[in-house]
């Protein structure tokens, strides 16, 4: 079946003389016009066509009624144009004919049909999904991996996160359900890319870089925490050495034509597959790196701070919330009403602890007849919830002391299961 191109085109410069008062006159003006034809075009002026066998191309012209507009001159030349042909010789000859239209003087020129550019977002559509789907697998597992299943409000910004929940009721299956964890497939195309992009350090504050500064012994330890920190050096090595942003930001572009129904030339199918591939190669490479990245003890400071003060944030938004004062009823005493402000339940809030008071916890915790054989790890962070302490903060805070050598793991016979119990104890 031919592909379809058809377009409306109208001469409304009031300035100028109408140059086609007839649908034939603009006929015989396409029929000399030797650029778009490949042979000596076959004229039909009683069904107003024009047909060139070479390309296998047929043109035909319809007058359009300009007598019922409210605006504008009735008396424009207007006519819808209608071209079928197979995409190979209709893909260039649409942008010819419409420049020449536009060169006789047709001001107002207005795509109805454009089977070709269909044709391409069709075929460009797969590669992007593709390439959409495996970012957001490469995000999830590289996060989950590296940070754990926090890894969201610390490496998503919250406007994004914001904008992430206005869409969960857009599938009724899955998310609007909460059948699963939909995040990363709530974002945007191009708020995916930036969340690799804007990894360049995981120092995100200024006053955290201002801290390592006056910490530092010297400058080449500066270097390695701050600049060059495994962290950083990753992202920097597997995809900013290989111009990730740019490829991505080109394939957003042309992603968001796809989406809109715009207008496509058969280049974009090149591009999008070139950087289609090219992506692929990037992310897929990434992925198979994954395992050999080991976070720097500072990389995981600056993670456990930034997941304490997100933690911090939201319980202080949170009583925020709880301290405006919701009315349960107005009473009316003769001309006045008194307010009854509704009893306010507050939540608990929990702190964040710090190296210091995490090994004194452990020390103390270790004299108490419950603990004297040994500390079970589950029943120590919650014995630290129940002293109002983070549940998260604190499991998080053990890993890094485990990391720094200052505290160990080991494995305790459960006469209950037939799994250990994982125990903790100082590392003198």
């Amino acid at each position: 079946m031919p592909l379809k191109f058809e377009l409306l085109c109208i001469n409304q410069d009031q300035q100028k003389k109408v140059k086609y008062t007839k649908p034939k006159y603009l006929l015989w003006d396409l029929l000399i016009t030797e650029n778009l034809w490949k042979s000596e075009p076959v004229i039909c002026e009683d069904s107003l066509e024009l047909s060139d066998n070479a390309q296998n191309i047929k043109l035909s012209i319809q007058p359009f009624d300009m007598s019922k507009m409210v605006t504008g001159d009735r008396s424009s030349s207007a006519y819808y144009i209608i071209v079928e042909g197979d995409f190979d010789h209709l893909e260039p000859f649409r942008i010819k004919l419409i420049d020449e239209l536009k060169n006789s003087g047709f001001n107002y020129r207005q795509i109805l049909i454009d089977d070709v550019s269909n044709q391409i977002a069709i075929n460009i559509y797969p590669l992007i999904n593709k390439i959409e789907t495996l970012l957001r697998k490469y995000i999830v597992k590289f996060f989950i991996t590296k940070i754990g299943t926090d890894w969201w409000p610390i490496v998503v910004s919250k406007d994004n996160i914001e904008k992430a929940k206005t869409k969960r009721t857009n599938e009724t299956v899955f998310t609007s359900t909460s059948k699963i964890i939909a995040n990363v497939t709530l974002l945007q195309f191009d708020q995916l890319g930036k969340i690799i992009y804007s990894q360049s350090s995981i120092f995100t504050k200024i006053e955290d870089v201002i801290s390592k500064i006056k910490s530092a012994v010297d400058l080449e330890s500066l270097k390695q925490e701050v600049v060059e920190g495994n962290y950083a050096k990753y992202f920097k090595d597997t995809f900013e050495q290989n111009d990730f942003q740019k490829k991505w930001e080109k394939l957003t572009f042309i992603r968001n034509k796809v989406a809109h129904n715009n207008y496509f030339v058969k280049e974009d199918s090149h591009l999008a597959k070139e950087l289609c591939d090219e992506l692929m190669t990037i992310i897929n490479n990434a992925e198979s790196t994954i395992d050999a990245l080991t976070l720097s003890i500072a990389d995981k400071e600056a993670l456990i701070k930034a997941r304490n003060e997100i933690e911090q944030e939201e319980q202080e938004e949170e009583q925020s919330e709880q301290q405006e004062v919701r009315i349960s009823e107005d009473v009316e005493e003769g001309d006045e009403k008194l307010i009854i402000p509704q009893n306010i339940v507050k939540k608990k809030t929990y702190s964040a602890l710090s190296e210091d008071q995490l090994i004194n916890e452990i020390k103390e915790c270790s004299k108490l007849p419950k603990y004297s054989e040994f500390i079970g790890l589950k029943s120590f962070i919650n014995y630290l919830e129940q002293k109002g302490y983070s549940f998260k903060s604190s499991q998080a805070l053990i890993n890094l002391l485990a990391d720094k050598g200052k505290i160990e793991f080991y494995p305790v016979p459960n006469p209950f299961s037939e799994n250990n119990t994982t125990a903790i104890r100082l590392i003198e």
